[in-house]
């Protein structure tokens, strides 16, 4: 379902019409009827209060000597009124004298005694009256009268009420629709100029002014916009061509010019090919030169931890040559020869009784002397490494070489202090590492390495 924002203006007129003229008419009809109700209940109270005064007075007589039957033919006339649901006589003392009506026997009971006037409750209505007789109150009279003919009166109305509504609002949509032709019409004629406008890009057509009104105004602005559109229009279509003529004349300067440029372009790519070449060949140079610095460091570091394993070597040498396990084989020589009189030699020979003290101490410096050949292994075994440590890392540097890569500065600088670790520990220095948190940068590792290892071996 369409909103109400994308209908047509007719429709939106003919709405607004029925709408307006529907509220206005429901108004006048609620407040026609509101009065017409309470003009009603207040004429059926004045009729029903007539009435009970009427009754009120014929019944004295009966009240004063105390004559029901009486009383009770007289409040029979009261079918004579079909709106009378029921009516009560009380004496003096409230007790009800007579009754007519539906309320008798014992619904007379639940009826409280009423006061002086009328109340309208659950669709009837109760008046009461009293009766006096020479200025005393002799009794009262209460009468009920329902509410049906005023419902009737009602609904009646409703239904006036309702055909006068359609009757109304189809007259006034109707006359609507004649009457806003006067405004849509022009409407309508400017809209469809305006897409015959903007499908054609006719910018000459003009629309015929109708009235001195808003819409008059409307139909001279909107051909004022058509005829500034022409001109702009006009005026765009010289400049695109004197654009065109421009571009076309600077066109051909540039294609001179660009033949010009094309042999001074040949000429600087010719040069810059020898340079680049010569670039190329000062670079390969300051690789290989580089290549070697680092080499004959590399050596140097390799032969500094060559000469810690030679020392490492000798010493186990020495150790081996002076080892006491010639002593041991003595003893076994010594125990073996006695093996049949065992027990005779350790306990009475001079020998024998040393012979077990002097096991203790042999075996106490074996072990000694097996603690210190351990240690030397495993220096010797980290000699070893550092040399295959070494030649690892020459052997990375040198198959990247020429590359640029992204590293970490600060791991540059390890490899570096690593490749000059011997002359450390030669000179005895103690290197300090302070690194700021440093992002990682493109470069060429194998030169940048080169350039450490010269700053730190300088």
């Amino acid at each position: 379902m369409r909103s109400f924002k994308d209908l047509s203006i007719n429709t939106k007129l003919s709405l607004l019409v029925l709408v307006a003229g529907g509220i206005a008419l429901f108004l006048a009809c609620g407040a026609l009827a509101l009065n017409d109700y309470l003009v009603f209940r207040s004429s059926k109270v004045r009729q029903l209060s007539s009435l009970a005064d009427v009754l009120g007075n014929s019944s004295t007589a009966a009240l004063t000597f105390d004559d029901p039957k009486v009383a009770t033919e007289l409040l029979s006339s009261l079918h004579l009124q079909p709106t009378i649901s029921f009516a009560c006589l009380y004496d003096t003392h409230g007790n009800v004298f007579a009754s007519y009506g539906d309320a008798t026997g014992d619904t007379l009971k639940d009826i409280p005694h009423p006061a002086q006037g009328y109340e309208f409750i659950d669709g009837h209505l109760d008046i009461t009256k009293m009766i006096f007789q020479n200025g005393e109150r002799i009794g009262s009279i209460h009468l009920r009268a329902n509410m049906d003919d005023l419902k009737e009166k009602m609904r009646h109305n409703g239904r006036i009420f309702a055909i006068v509504m359609i009757i109304a609002l189809s007259g006034s949509v109707l006359l609507s629709r004649r009457l806003q032709q006067s405004i849509s019409g022009p409407i309508l004629t400017l809209t469809a100029a305006a897409q015959q406008v903007s499908a054609s890009g006719d910018y000459s057509l003009r629309v015929k002014r109708q009235a001195n009104d808003e819409l008059g105004t409307l139909y001279d602005e909107f051909n004022s916009m058509l005829e500034r559109t022409r001109r702009s229009e006009e005026e765009l279509r010289k400049a695109h061509d004197q654009l065109e003529s421009r571009v076309q004349q600077r066109t051909r300067q540039l294609s001179r010019t660009n033949v010009e440029f094309s042999h001074e372009i040949a000429e600087r790519k010719r040069a810059e090919k020898q340079l680049e070449s010569m670039h190329e060949q000062l670079m390969e140079t300051a690789r290989q030169a580089g290549m070697t610095e680092i080499a004959t460091g590399v050596l140097h570091n390799v032969g500094n931890v060559l000469n810690s394993a030679n020392v490492s070597c000798s010493i186990l040498n020495d150790r081996l040559r002076t080892s006491k396990i010639a002593d041991l084989t003595r003893a076994a020589e010594l125990i073996g020869a006695n093996e049949h009189q065992l027990a005779q030699f350790l306990g009475e020979d001079e020998k024998g009784k040393l012979l077990p003290q002097f096991l203790v101490m042999l075996a106490e410096h074996l072990n000694q002397e097996r603690d210190a050949m351990v240690e030397e292994l495993h220096g010797l075994i980290e000699h070893i490494d550092h040399v295959k440590t070494i030649v690892s890392m020459q052997q990375s540097f040198a198959g990247v070489a020429g590359v640029v890569e992204a590293i970490s500065l600060d791991s540059l600088i390890e490899n570096a202090l690593k490749l000059n670790s011997s002359s450390f520990e030669k000179y005895g220095i103690k290197v300090v590492r302070e690194y700021e948190t440093m992002p990682d940068v493109s470069l060429e590792k194998q030169r940048i390495l080169q350039v450490l290892v010269n700053l730190i071996t300088n």
